[in-house]
């Protein structure tokens, strides 16, 4: 918690076990089928939104304690919940951005978390930070799915399969496309509290 309130972002190691995440990539896969809420780019499947096989993750207690530690009380709710595929080759890439773009005025009573289903590395493009950009204003702009560095540099946030990535509702980050031979899955629920999230 303290890490994310001063830097925007930050690593929870070793949350769920490899066996773990490997079942809820299973059921995602399965979730694909027919679904009105996947996104594809380019003939990539990109985008699962509440995948309906992994509804119930959101219970698991050691999420649920991690988001419970930033609010400081369990009076929060899900709010969203999207499997993101990254696959090798695929066109998608992320522009410059807050998450403040999809809930203006909503500042921090939401907090962003992410269960990595594979290793977020250099070579697959891991989602790069702005350390304490949660703390200035940000322009977002209207193209969201095409990255142009425009001068910044960040922290490409790296991890291991099972770790809980959180960050701030405002925190700048981006990503480029994955040109790596490996894929960079990963499961986010974000949350809205009754008072703020200390990040």
């Amino acid at each position: 918690v303290a890490t994310c309130r001063t830097e925007g972002f930050a690593r929870v190691k070793n949350v769920f076990t490899k066996q773990e995440v490997d079942g809820m990539r299973a059921k995602a896969l399965l979730s694909l089928k027919g679904s009105p809420e996947l996104e594809e780019l380019n003939g990539y499947p990109t985008i699962l939104y509440h995948p309906k096989e992994l509804a119930d993750v959101v219970n698991d207690p050691r999420l649920q304690e991690i988001v419970k530690s930033y609010y400081e009380h369990d009076n929060f709710v899900l709010e969203t919940q999207q499997w993101y595929f990254h696959l090798p080759g695929d066109p998608d890439e992320f522009a410059w951005h807050t998450d403040e773009r999809f809930r203006p005025g909503v500042g921090n009573l939401y907090l962003q978390t992410a269960i990595l289903i594979d290793d977020w590395t250099e070579d697959n493009s891991a989602v790069e930070f702005i350390p304490k950009s949660h703390k200035k204003p940000f322009h977002n702009t209207p193209e969201l799915r095409h990255f142009e560095r425009n001068g910044l540099k960040g922290k490409k946030l790296m991890g291991e399969a099972g770790d809980v990535f959180t960050w701030s509702n405002t925190v700048v980050h981006g990503s480029e496309k994955n040109v790596g031979s490996t894929s960079r899955m990963y499961f986010m629920h974000g949350f809205r509290g009754s008072d703020v999230a200390y990040c």
